[in-house]
């Protein structure tokens, strides 16, 4: 989640929204992606974490089914395109987890360094993080 992108996803998984977005897989191999996986977003730039989630698809070859919404003509043609894309359905935490906190666990401190738009989480690591969400958020 970059920050640039933030006021336009706050509609959608900002503090106490809950909604389904699609999300490119990347280089993610499309047969490991399945529904009922638990997602984390952590934000770039410092953001921290911002939503969890699960995946409620598995990885399909479509285009975003938001293209229309999309009014920029370059950004709907890219939204257009059919890529390996999975369905998410996130809810957005009403407190956000400082960045400085998971970079402070030892479980998680890897995690904001992280290049790749979907990073796979060890155990530990997802256990790590929804401690701090519940830490936060009750």
């Amino acid at each position: 989640m970059n920050p640039q992108d933030w006021p336009e996803w706050e509609r959608e998984i900002g503090p106490g929204h809950e909604s389904n977005v699609w999300f490119i897989t990347g280089r993610r191999k499309p047969e490991e992606i399945h529904a009922g996986l638990p997602v984390v977003v952590l934000g770039t730039n410092r953001m921290g974490v911002l939503a969890i989630g699960e995946t409620v698809s598995a990885a399909e070859f479509r285009a975003d089914p938001g293209w229309e919404e999309a009014t920029d003509p370059a950004e709907q043609a890219w939204l257009k395109e059919p890529r390996n894309r999975v369905c998410i359905r996130l809810k957005g935490l009403a407190a956000h987890i400082p960045v400085e906190e998971v970079e402070e666990n030892p479980d998680t401190a890897r995690l904001p360094k992280a290049r790749e738009t979907i990073t796979w989480l060890k155990s530990h690591e997802h256990a790590a993080l929804m401690s701090l969400v519940r830490q936060h958020n009750g």
